[in-house]
């Protein structure tokens, strides 16, 4: 029995249809696969650069004194100094901006973001944090000034006053 040519034609299109399947399946695989190293690179890398804002101000005993000085008490700063916290502040701010934009886009873990609501509240009711966000909030994209301001207004995220007694007071030895 011989098959004529359009009965191969249709074979060759039931077995075209099969291995289209067949790939489409092994690219949803990879789709998946590559969706899941995007997020992790992307957590470490906001975690990255989060990281070393926290370790540029930790590890320069000036930066360290601006940033204390700046979040508890700003009008102790000079004018330069104050220069200095509110550009660093407003680092701090851009990557948690950035975090918020990853998170509603869902390249990050909502955990990630959560984290950083921690830190806002440990500072929001320190004045020079309030200084800083008044004078620059209108910077910010207006969903993360939403989110920023919900975070100062609430009663139910306590400041833990991250910044306030941090470092011991030191008396005069006279």
């Amino acid at each position: 029995m011989k098959l004529k040519l359009a009965e191969y034609a249709q074979i060759a299109e039931i077995v075209s249809a099969f291995a289209i399947v067949l790939s489409l399946m092994f690219v949803g695989f990879q789709l998946k696969d590559n969706a899941k190293a995007t997020r992790s690179a992307t957590a470490n890398a906001t975690v990255a650069s989060i990281s070393a804002w926290y370790a540029g101000n930790g590890q320069n005993e000036q930066a360290s004194a601006i940033l204390l000085n700046g979040i508890e008490n700003p009008d102790s700063l000079s004018r330069e100094r104050w220069f200095q916290f509110a550009y660093n502040m407003h680092a701090l701010l851009l990557n948690f901006q950035n975090s918020y934009y990853l998170v509603e886009e869902g390249t990050l873990d909502q955990k990630v973001r959560d984290s950083q609501t921690v830190v806002i509240a440990a500072v929001k009711d320190q004045p020079g944090f309030l200084r800083v966000w008044g004078l620059r909030r209108d910077i910010f994209f207006p969903e993360f000034q939403a989110y920023v301001d919900a975070i100062i207004a609430s009663e139910e995220i306590k400041s833990k006053g991250l910044y306030q007694d941090v470092l011991p007071v030191e008396e005069d030895a006279d």
